[in-house]
């Protein structure tokens, strides 16, 4: 019996040695072993400077966290449509980019805690502030400035004849060797009372009604010249027609695919897809749409590099969205990153990075 127990004993240590040498262990896959990190362009996040190397918001993060655990890694670079299938298939250990979180995600893989939120915002191009002279110039040479001088001027006439031939009888100003005289004089009153400069008053009863009328006319002309001129160098110096997201559905605008399409359609705004945000960028400088819509980093971060001085940002009142690193289904460091993100978030450090990235 005693030769039995020792016999199936042996047998039981064999057969668990032969157990744990032909199964793969995930803690060493994951811990000991290189972490394969996915990474592709998602500006501030992640991108290539021009060594080649990664870094940006969410790669510098990962990058303090894999350090801080003692983690091996190589960067793999994905396209962003297929970066959530591969982790989901264990392709990927982690994705170190601008993942967002969503409800769709979290049913295919694990994220860590949320290390950046944002909101959608609006992007513009910024219109050069007019002089005033300029303004004053467009408006001088339009061609709807110069149909009101000419109608002004045929007013004038026309109340010239009239006076003559109310007047002529009664006022010598107005008679004269030739009727041209008369007419001559009642075009310089016209104008004299228009500008208010002052001038003698009629003497016939129906002069002095034209003059009544014609001088509530010079107050309505003038009103409305004054206006007009007013909103033309309002107009220019505002230049845009989108203020907030209210103003969108009048608007053409450019998205990413895939990004908020949702929330355009909810809205009834034209859109146009692109493939990624220097895409809408690029269409949006060209004048094919008025404004991009698209997450408040990417566009935080253009604003400071690519587009410095060029882009008005218009924050849209929206659901923040988050920003997190993606685990694999059911990770072995899921717990490490998280404590690891939470620490580093919420140091003074992470402020520095935000600074670098996006300018705050």
């Amino acid at each position: 019996m005693n030769r039995f127990f020792r016999l199936m004993r042996v047998i039981t240590i064999f057969c668990a040695a032969a157990y744990i040498l032909m199964t793969p262990s995930q803690t060493s896959a994951e811990t000991s072993g290189k972490l394969k990190v996915g990474v592709y362009e998602s500006a501030p996040f992640a991108f290539k400077n021009e060594l080649g190397r990664w870094h940006g918001i969410a790669v510098n993060l990962w990058i303090a966290v894999a350090k801080n655990n003692g983690w091996d890694f190589d960067f793999v670079e994905v396209e962003k449509k297929d970066a959530v299938a591969r982790l989901a298939a264990g392709k990927l250990d982690v994705i170190a980019a601008g993942l967002p979180v969503t409800a769709k995600n979290e049913l295919l893989i694990d994220f860590s805690q949320p290390f950046y939120a944002a909101d959608w915002s609006i992007a513009i191009m910024r219109k050069p502030i007019p002089t005033v002279g300029g303004a004053l110039a467009r408006v001088f040479f339009s061609w709807q400035f110069w149909v009101f001088v000419g109608c002004l001027v045929l007013a004038f006439i026309l109340i010239a004849v009239i006076m003559w031939r109310v007047e002529v009888a009664d006022n010598p100003e107005y008679s004269g060797p030739h009727p041209a005289h008369g007419i001559a004089y009642g075009l310089y009153w016209s104008v004299a009372m228009m500008t208010r400069a002052g001038e003698k008053s009629p003497k016939s009863f129906w002069g002095r009604i034209i003059a009544i009328a014609w001088l509530a006319t010079a107050f309505f002309v003038s009103g409305a010249f004054t206006a007009s001129v007013t909103t033309v160098l309002s107009v220019e110096h505002l230049g845009h027609k989108i203020s907030s997201e209210r103003d969108l559905p009048k608007a053409y605008v450019a998205v990413v695919q895939g990004s908020c399409e949702a929330l355009l359609d909810q809205m009834n705004v034209r859109y146009e897809r692109c493939a990624s945000e220097k895409d809408c960028l690029h269409v949006l400088e060209k004048g094919k749409v008025d404004a991009v819509v698209a997450g408040e980093p990417f566009i935080k971060y253009c604003a400071a590099k690519d587009y410095k001085g060029k882009l008005d940002i218009i924050p849209m009142d929206f659901d923040e969205v988050f920003y997190a690193i993606g685990l694999k289904p059911k990770s072995e460091i899921t717990e490490q990153v998280n404590r690891e993100v939470l620490s580093i978030t919420s140091s003074y450090a992470w402020t520095e990075i935000l600074r670098r990235y996006l300018n705050n």
